[in-house]
């Protein structure tokens, strides 16, 4: 159980465990007296738009005849009286006298009288509105109430010191004793004074311990013996002068006293609390305080010292290594510095430091902070308290950089600030690698979202008691060891943990097809490659029965092999049914299992950006539908397979291998690249690591004999179950989208087979050529049978079910019903939302009633359906016994005499009413039957409100709901409501319109076309989401403080990120628009946020733009002079650094001004100002290095770069390839195609004009321009005179396209155009394909232009698709493909080149190509291509091998 739900378990059994303010916002939302926490004072009146309110209520006692609660006061023993009820509400005077009578007194009395009397105004006040004491009040009935104070009254800021301050660590002014009768002296020295007789008894017979003159006023005479008194008062230990009326002059008296050689006495606590103390006072007590061996508790609150004042004593102590200071009181003073952090890098004592009601700020934390880290070792700091400060988001995050390593802090005080839910966040992220803290306060107080952030932080610290009570910090060790899952995992805090390990095997690109394709690094953000599976590779290079655990034996006896053919009726190919593949013996049992675990985690906390970042959902409710369906095959073979599938938490997992129900684990996710990502069951992440999945399933009651991963990281996943002992696993790649018609229809065909009883390797077979010739995907290469073994092995010959017995009862528990039959189905095309479901979840852990609002079309009944149905998978982790959409759906046929049929019932009533339909008897009953089925259970109601469309119907349902709501049964409500015109409730959730990448996810998923077999820059959602959102935009944490004109231009196409819009635009976008999207696409993004940058981005795109004139690509140039149009439009937006330092100077002349002038608040808003101001200077300074700076530089990789070349042709290595195999030969054949259709590679130096394509139709691709001029390259010269005037003219009557400035544009980048058949002279082919790349070799770029390299990767993709199309509308059975890369030797050549080779082999796979020739441009560049082929795979032609 979780800490929040074990909290929510106590709140409903009455034990609250709560103080403070969580305590008074429990009783608030519950309508409880907010002293005893248990007698409802309160009740609900629910409003479906308005805005709730709460009525106090009167309860009668049965017994005596007097009152349990009165008009919202409990007058309970222990609570308030009924005379104290009364005198709050007005009632009754101080004396007990009737307010009527006392107001009629006071209209007829004088002021004076009034003063005499003592009576409050409010009540003339009511008088005078005439309104009587017990009259209605308007607003909410809580509201002066204590503990139920409204907003406005709640933000109001007090200089009070927090409770926390006294009882943290025992300060000195909590144990002080003060003679509160004597309250000041005469200014002369008499021999009866206070002063004098306290002296005196402290020197008698010098055994005083302690000297306590507070509220005493003190002169210079009294200093002055009083510091005569301490040379011989040698146990005097306390010295308290609180509230003595002392300044800077007496002070400097007794601080030179106090640091005389001669003082003797050992004083260990010190208070000089509300007095007049300056900073000169104060730096004349530092003398002492450099000086004392004996002082642990210093109190100086309550006084006016500066920054000059606390850092002269902070750093006395700070160089008096015998001093050992553990609380020091800086509470309610003027510091705004209070140290450079030296003191806190340096010193172990201190254990309580208040320094509320200061100006703080942000500055100040930041080196309080710093100073702590740097001291994470020593420090002994357990209550730091910092109310009151002007503190913000920049503060708070370098607070929670601070106790993310900090083990000592124990309680933190922040009341009263500015922090937002920003900083928030960031606590929240880095408190999940601290166990020691045990209290925030004071985040009621501040602008912090309560429902998530609040609440997750409590639910936090709530964890760390409890793992310092429960577990040694030894057993936390080991359980992490074992575990590796995340510490805060019930907290919805943790973050993503370490990256998993590059595993042995090499690239997972084929499978993850999303991520970062043909990249060098081979995974996404530099994540080590995991797997490669590659058709036909060198079996001397795949690992056999060594990578197995388990041996194969064990789990299931391999039959020997049988030369005979497949099952015809099972409907595979001819040319699947001339593989060989051996039959299966008969099944040995009649009963089999699969174990489906899902795991659903909506969201991550990224420590980066403070925000809770999505994960993927998938269709999973589809996707057991699936299995159960095939899973009825089993009947052909008389047998039977159940599917259970349960949600993936570690638990679940756990308790499935210790019973071996089931010896097939299905295992269905979206997955992370850093960790095998179960969930938490409550929508949140629980990252396991790959070694402890393996001491998990070391566990095992059963072996389990195959694991099927359907995942977009299943490559990962699959190799990690894989080296965790499992002898079979199949990798399923599911796309980013919520239903992947390709991975279901793989997943389909497989578990048919399967339960058909065929082999493991016939099934896999099966599945993918079921694919592939649905064209679902051409991409069959995603899915992946591991370990590889070659075909002709026998290792996965071996039935899967029927080979043992299994239990007839699985780990489902059978408490919790199925209620997703009353709910309505999800809509197949839904995704962008889990970071909203993820909320709504948490929502309800706060809040009896959630309103979900939102615009027209934004897909609130979808998000209302998704939560309840991710609830009712998961009810046993949330503890709901029934989930209920009222109005049913239309295709929910209720049972009568149920609860579920008198809630329908009653529902159609109240739609149909136009009457109060409370005052008809069967309604009522209906009512009462309804309440008392609902006790002693948790129930959820998701109700569409827009249906209750008459006024009568609404104020029926307010009714009925209000009656639930009050009934104390444990109910849930989930409203959804007509409009986004919503009052300011904190219960109330907005969905926004898509973000950019969801946005184009989902476009992508409906557009006609974005096919397998459709537009050649994008076919798939996946590559189209890629297409809009270039990697500088994918890695930004938060895009919505991101915006461009390309992206709102993008974003207003595909229907601006309302889900219904998005819909209606790629189903109704005609094809001459969706051409443009694409151009617009292309575009290049851009990101400015400096002066600088914008004028480094105007030089690099001018230079761009120049180029792409004078390659005669108009069309790019045309683009490119709109991305400069744009860059000069924000000139206006950025100011210089020069302007930004003026404006810096200025400042603080009127912070100055401010200060002098005693004005803080206004001071602390200029305070504010500069901060800002100095944040864009340092961001202004460090956005580009200077011209020096970037010149030493660039001259510095111009020698690298050098070297390197030089290096190369010495070695004739591969150095910048040396991932790839070193190969001497410069021509090379390969068998490239699948085993449905073969292709012949190869690769050789010679010139495309001497290709021949024999008896094939032919054709060669050159690469040229946008305008289709092939005369600016001199090999395309020596084309067009080999092709002679048939070929020119058949290439200048091209036409055009668009008319730009510069020129005629005739085929835009990423496309080609052909010419032919035709009768070229001295050419062997007869069709040349002009096709426009992304890049030349007279270019290059830096390694680190991620935007660059992934628009070359995404034209030249394209253009490629788009030359073999026109090559099979021409019947062209042969082609031959010139490199295309960056500059030679350049920093980027050798990735270009990869990614070339990468993308032609990948796509030509799948074309009806014979042959395809790849003609290098040197000896050098052919031998790397040679090793890339092998590298990848490839098998090489016999006659090469031999």
């Amino acid at each position: 159980m979780s800490t929040g739900d074990q909290l929510y378990d106590q709140m409903a059994g009455g034990d609250l465990g709560m103080v403070g303010e969580e305590f008074e916002e429990y009783c608030r939302k519950n309508g409880l007296c907010n002293l005893c926490g248990t007698t409802k004072t309160h009740k609900r009146e629910f409003k479906l738009v308005k805005k709730n309110q709460w009525k106090s209520l009167t309860v009668e006692s049965k017994s005596d005849g007097g009152y349990v609660v009165y008009k919202g006061y409990c007058v309970q023993p222990g609570c308030f009286t009924l005379d104290q009820a009364r005198r709050l509400l007005g009632e009754i005077g101080p004396g007990g006298q009737d307010a009527d009578s006392i107001a009629e007194t006071i209209s007829l009395a004088s002021n004076s009288t009034i003063k005499k009397m003592g009576v409050k105004s409010r009540l003339l006040k009511k008088k005078k509105k005439g309104g009587s004491s017990s009259s209605k009040k308007k607003g909410n009935d809580f509201d002066g109430l204590t503990g139920f104070s409204s907003k406005s009254s709640r933000s109001s800021k007090s200089r009070s010191s927090t409770r926390s301050t006294v009882s943290a660590s025992g300060s000195v002014s909590s144990r002080i004793s003060r003679d509160d009768d004597d309250r000041s002296v005469g200014s002369a020295m008499t021999s009866n004074s206070k002063v004098r007789l306290s002296l005196q008894h402290l020197l008698k017979e010098h055994s005083g311990t302690l000297l306590d003159l507070s509220s005493t006023k003190l002169h210079h005479v009294h200093i002055t013996e009083l510091v005569n008194s301490l040379g011989i008062a040698s146990t005097l230990n306390t010295l308290i002068l609180e509230n003595c009326k002392l300044n800077d002059n007496e002070i400097e008296v007794l601080g030179n006293g106090l640091a005389r050689d001669d003082t003797v006495a050992p004083i260990e606590r010190f208070s000089l609390r509300a007095n007049r103390l300056g900073n000169r006072g104060t730096v004349s007590l530092a003398a002492w305080f450099k000086k004392s061996k004996h002082l642990t508790e210093l109190d100086l609150s309550k006084n006016q010292i500066g920054s000059r004042g606390a850092t002269s004593t902070l750093h006395a102590f700070r160089d008096n290594p015998n001093c050992k200071i553990k609380m020091l009181n800086f509470a309610h003073n003027e510091i705004w510095d209070p140290d450079d952090g030296s003191f806190f890098a340096s010193n172990s004592s201190l254990q309580l430091l208040n320094l509320e009601g200061n100006f703080i700020h942000d500055e100040g934390v930041e080196a309080i902070a710093k100073g702590m880290i740097r001291n994470v070792d020593r420090t002994n700091l357990k209550h730091l308290f910092l109310g009151w400060n002007g503190i913000g988001d920049e503060g708070a995050i370098q607070l929670a950089r601070m106790f993310a390593s900090n083990m000592s802090l124990e309680t933190l005080g922040l009341g009263e600030n500015d922090i937002t839910s920003v900083g928030a966040r960031a606590m929240l992220a880095c408190l999940a690698s601290n166990s020691t803290l045990r209290e925030i306060t004071g985040l009621y107080h501040n602008q912090i979202d309560r429902k998530f952030i609040i609440a997750a932080i409590k639910r936090l610290l709530q964890s760390h008691i409890e793992i310092i009570t429960d577990e040694s910090k030894e057993d936390q060790r080991m359980q992490a060891a074992v575990e590796a899952s995340m510490s805060a995992m019930d907290t919805l805090a943790e973050p993503i943990g370490e990256k998993m390990p590059a595993p042995d095997e090499v690239s997972e690109s084929s499978l993850d097809w999303a991520e970062k394709l043909y990249s060098e690094g081979g995974g996404t953000g530099g994540i080590p490659p995991m797997l490669e599976i590659t058709t036909g590779a060198d079996p001397k290079q795949v690992k056999l029965e060594d990578e197995i655990v388990e041996p194969v034996e064990k789990s299931a006896p391999v039959p020997e092999k049988v030369d005979k053919a497949a099952d015809p009726q099972v409907g595979v190919a001819s040319e699947m049914q001339e593989m060989p593949f051996v039959e299966m013996a008969p099944p040995r049992t009649k009963f089999d299992r699969i174990m489906v675990f899902q795991a659903a985690p909506l969201a991550y906390f990224n420590r980066n950006s403070s925000l809770h970042h999505a994960v993927p959902l998938h269709e999973f409710g589809h996707e057991v539908n699936i299995l159960r369906h095939v899973a009825k095959d089993a009947a052909k073979v008389d047998a039977a397979i159940d599917v259970e599938a349960q949600p993936a938490t570690l638990d679940n997992f756990r308790l499935f291998l210790s019973k071996g129900t089931a010896g097939v684990l299905h295992f269905s996710c979206h997955g992370h690249p850093d960790q095998l990502a179960f969930e938490n069951g409550a929508g949140y992440i629980d990252g396991l690591q790959p070694d402890a999945l393996g001491k998990i399933m070391a566990s095992s009651k059963v072996p389990i004999k195959l694991v099927v991963v359907n995942s977009f990281h299943s490559g990962r996943i699959g190799k990690a179950f894989l080296d965790a002992g499992v002898p079979h696993v199949v990798c399923c790649h599911h796309s980013e989208v919520f239903r992947d018609k390709a991975a279901g229809g793989f997943i389909k065909n497989l578990y048919r087979a399967l339960a058909m009883n065929k082999s493991l390797k016939q099934a896999f077979h099966m599945a993918q050529e079921a694919i592939r010739v649905e064209e679902i995907t051409k991409h069959i290469e995603r899915y992946v049978l591991l370990p590889r073994k070659p075909e002709d092995e026998s290792y996965h010959d071996v039935p899967i079910f029927y080979t043992r017995t299994v239990p007839e009862i699985g780990i489902s528990d059978p408490e919790y019903e199925d209620d997703s039959y009353r709910l309505p189905p999800l809509p197949r095309h839904f995704m962008g939302r889990e970071v909203d479901m993820y909320e709504i979840l948490e929502a309800l852990r706060a809040d009896d009633v959630v309103r979900l609002g939102g615009g027209r079309g934004s897909g609130k009944t979808a998000v209302a359906t998704a939560v309840c149905r991710y609830i009712d998978f998961r009810k046993k982790t949330f503890k709901y016994d029934n989930i209920f959409w009222m109005p049913p759906p239309e295709h929910v046929k209720p049972e009568e005499d149920t609860l579920f049929g008198d809630l329908c019932g009653l529902f159609n009533k109240i739609l149909d009413a136009d009457h109060n339909v409370w005052e008809d008897g069967d309604v009522i009953e209906c009512r009462e039957r309804i309440n008392i089925e609902l006790e002693g259970s948790k129930s959820l109601f998701a109700i569409d409100t827009r249906m209750f469309e008459t006024d009568a119907a609404a104020q029926n349902l307010e009714d009925f709901l209000g009656d639930l709501l009050n009934s104390g049964n444990a109910i849930k409500i989930i409203l959804i409501t007509p409009s986004d015109d919503l009052p300011p409730e904190e219960d109330t959730i907005y969905l926004k319109n898509l973000d950019f990448k969801a946005t184009a996810l989902l476009f992508g998923e409906v557009s006609r076309f974005i096919t397998p077999n459709g537009c050649p820059a994008a076919q798939s959602s996946d590559e189209f989401g890629a297409l809009m959102v270039p990697p500088s935009v994918a890695k930004l944490q938060d895009q919505t403080k991101f915006s461009s004109s390309r992206r709102t231009e993008l974003m207003g196409h595909m229907g601006g990120g309302n889900p219904k819009s998005i819909i209606k635009a790629a189903k109704q976008m005609p094809a001459s628009t969706f051409i443009q999207l694409i151009g617009m696409a292309n575009t290049p993004e851009i990101h400015v946020d400096s002066a600088k940058t914008l004028q480094v981005a105007i030089k690099r795109w001018t230079g761009e733009k120049d180029k792409a004139v004078a390659a005669k690509n108009h069309l790019r140039a045309l683009d490119l002079d709109k991305v400069l149009n744009e860059l000069h439009a924000m000139k206006s937006q950025f100011r210089t650094l020069d302007d930004l330092i003026a404006e810096e100077a200025e400042m603080q002349k009127k912070l100055e001004t401010a200060m002098s002038s005693r004005q803080y608040k206004e001071g602390n808003a200029i305070k504010r100002e500069i901060l800002a101001m100095k944040r864009l200077i340092m961001q202004e300074k460090r956005a580009v290095p200077d011209e020096n700076e970037q010149a030493a530089t660039d001259r510095l990789a111009g020698l690298q770069e050098q070297m390197q070349k030089i290096m190369q042709l010495a070695n004739n290595s591969f150095s910048s390839l040396d991932h790839l195999s070193v190969d001497e030969r410069v021509a090379a054949s390969f068998n490239m195609g699948s085993k449905y259709h073969n292709c012949e590679l190869t690769i050789s130096p010679q010139s495309t004009l001497e290709y021949d394509p024999g008896d094939d139709m032919g054709a060669i691709i050159c690469w040229t321009n946008e305008c289709c001029d092939v005369t600016l390259s001199e090999g395309n010269k020596a084309l067009m005179e080999a092709g002679g005037p048939n070929l020119q003219r058949d290439i200048s009557s091209l036409p055009g396209i668009t008319r730009t400035p510069w020129g005629l544009g005739k085929c835009g980048t990423g496309n080609a155009v052909i010419v032919g058949p035709g009768n070229y002279d001295d050419l062997l082919f007869h069709c040349i394909i002009l096709a426009v790349g992304p890049t030349s070799r007279d270019v290059d770029y830096k390694v680190d232009d991620e935007d660059a390299l992934h628009y070359i990767k995404i034209m030249l993709r394209s253009c490629i698709r788009s030359c073999l199309i026109l090559a099979k509308h021409s019947q062209v059975h042969s082609i031959a493909f010139p490199t295309l890369t960056t500059k030679m030797d350049g920093a980027t050549y050798d990735t270009t080149l990869l990614m070339f080779f990468k993308i032609l082999v990948e796509e030509a796979r799948h074309s009806d190509l014979n042959r395809l020739h790849i003609t290098a441009n040197s000896e050098n560049e052919a031998s790397k291509l040679i090793a890339m082929g092998i590298d990848m795979g490839l098998e090489l032609a016999e006659s090469e091998s031999s």
